[in-house]
């Protein structure tokens, strides 16, 4: 018979909020075991931002880390003219705030209610002193999304207005999967300025071939934010 403070011991370890955690095992801090995953606990604080509510902007000194734990997130730039371009969004496991520099490099802009991880930049940097393995997860996340980044300039410069749609969509259902949330439907949190922002083109032609979408039976729509791939395996064949 076990005694009671190893029955008590139990209970604590897994009701700590990292162990209850959705996006723990495809986030960086997956990489720590349970005992060492109490040490990154104690150093980072929950951090809710409403919709539409900026993380951090650009320019900005970097302070503070974060990863995403429930929401999305779109990253940005602004021009000196005041021009806004996005080139990205994030997802729950995703890691945002890291810079080459001292000043944060874009701006990033909270798309629905989401919930963050949050960490000093500081304490966080130490912590990857004890355990450099959670700092290499983390440059490899950073540098998945370099090399998104680049997909899409290569999605810009060769695809159809179809074409970039359908990828744009993939990219959400695969997204989704990886969270274990199903591929289809996918919902779409940015409103439809967002995706013509991100994938070049005009709003209007955003809505033009959602609609020739839906004619050719390719997708369908649920609602206003909801997105269903009509047999998702054969999309990939418009994407030549």
């Amino acid at each position: 018979m076990k005694h009671p403070s190893c029955r008590t011991s139990i209970v604590t370890k897994n009701n700590h909020k990292c162990a209850q955690c959705s996006v723990r095992l495809i986030a960086f801090c997956g990489i720590l075991d349970d005992s060492d995953i109490l040490q990154l606990e104690a150093i980072s604080k929950d951090k809710n931002i409403p919709k539409g509510k900026n993380v951090f902007l650009q320019g900005d000194e970097v302070r503070t880390f974060y990863n995403i734990k429930q929401g999305s997130v779109k990253i940005y730039k602004l021009s000196h003219d005041g021009r806004k371009q996005i080139v990205g969004f994030l997802y729950p496991g995703d890691f945002l705030g890291m810079s080459d520099q001292d000043l944060y490099a874009y701006n990033a802009e909270a798309l629905e209610d989401t919930k963050l991880c949050q960490f000093n930049k500081t304490v966080l940097e130490n912590f990857f002193l004890k355990f450099p393995m959670v700092e290499s997860k983390i440059l490899n996340l950073v540098n998945h999304e370099l090399a998104a980044a680049q997909d899409q300039i290569f999605l810009l410069g060769k695809y159809s207005a179809k074409e970039r749609l359908l990828q744009f969509f993939l990219n959400i259902s695969n997204q989704r999967e990886k969270l274990g949330w199903g591929g289809n439907p996918i919902r779409l949190s940015m409103p439809r300025s967002d995706i013509a922002n991100y994938l070049g083109l005009t709003i209007e032609t955003v809505s033009r071939t959602l609609s020739e979408l839906k004619q050719d039976q390719i997708i369908k729509m649920i609602g206003t934010h909801d997105i269903f791939l009509n047999n998702k395996d054969q999309i990939p064949q418009y994407l030549t």
